[in-house]
């Protein structure tokens, strides 16, 4: 596909600013999820997760996390990507009510003048959907008497230089690949609850849909993603999606995966900073 037959949206279209501020009725519809969630005293987890063998060392938690910590896990994870997201899309990060009392700070962010508008829109639609899911979970875990972590410190710069179209799409692939495994593994806390499940797999299914078209784009676009490509299934005409060629599975992580990961510290275990959180997460799941 070439790069014209991508350029679909007019600039109004995917004006970041007016995107990021109409999120009237996707609001109130992640609202309407939220009462439902609260009214069955069902939650959501994101944590601990099945193994996949082109990660690191698979270590599974001596204690099995609690339900809060496992959505603290996710929390963290989710502070990072919409973070991620708004700095390209807007310019600025989340709001101080979405991240939480003491937040630590987000550094390395800055707005990517985008050529692709396509490109552009999807980073746009990336960073709505991730704030959405900072503000779901925030309000999931205080509806099921929990307390929310605060945002801990990020460093965004830990991600490379993204100032166009091809860095960002390099570094959005890897973030949401790692989402979507952790997100599938997530399913083995919840097995004994029907309804945290179906709620998992819907924000599986966004996560996928990202993965998706970011994966189609770097096709398209020709961009390679050399910290994903490590860790994924390369993209490309004749492996469109990330799955495996003997079971047709996506990948699925530990916690201690995902943290190798996003602490930079790939194949390390015992690792409790670094990379995107240069202090660590906040909460109980911390190690890798």
């Amino acid at each position: 596909m070439s790069e014209t037959k991508l350029n679909l949206f007019s600039t109004d279209e995917v004006n970041a600013a007016s995107l990021v501020a109409d999120r009237s009725s996707t609001l109130l519809k992640r609202r309407s999820l939220l009462s439902g969630l609260a009214a069955t005293g069902a939650v959501l987890g994101a944590g601990a997760l099945s193994g996949c063998s082109n990660d690191g060392p698979i270590v599974l938690p001596t204690v099995t996390p609690s339900v809060l910590d496992v959505l603290n896990f996710a929390l963290n994870l989710e502070y990072l990507e919409a973070s991620f997201y708004l700095y390209v899309a807007t310019g600025s990060g989340l709001s101080a009510t979405d991240m939480g009392t003491g937040a630590g700070t987000a550094t390395g962010g800055a707005r990517v003048a985008f050529t692709n508008p396509v490109v552009a829109s999807a980073a746009t639609q990336l960073a709505i959907d991730e704030q959405l899911h900072v503000e779901f979970l925030r309000s999931t875990i205080a509806a099921v008497g929990g307390t929310p972590v605060a945002m801990p410190n990020l460093n965004l710069a830990a991600a490379g230089t993204v100032n166009s179209d091809a860095t960002f799409l390099a570094v959005a692939r890897q973030l949401e690949g790692v989402g979507t495994s952790a997100y599938i593994g997530g399913a083995a806390y919840l097995a004994t609850n029907t309804t945290a499940l179906t709620y998992a797999a819907q924000i599986l299914h966004v996560e996928a849909q990202h993965e998706g078209l970011l994966r189609q784009l770097c096709i398209s676009l020709g961009v390679p993603s050399p910290a994903a490509d490590a860790q994924d299934l390369v993209p490309s005409m004749t492996q469109v999606f990330n799955t495996g060629p003997t079971n047709g599975l996506t990948p699925s992580r530990t916690t201690s995966q995902v943290l190798q990961i996003v602490y930079a510290a790939p194949g390390a275990t015992g690792v409790s900073a670094g990379g995107f959180f240069p202090n660590g997460l906040n909460g109980a799941i911390i190690t890798s």
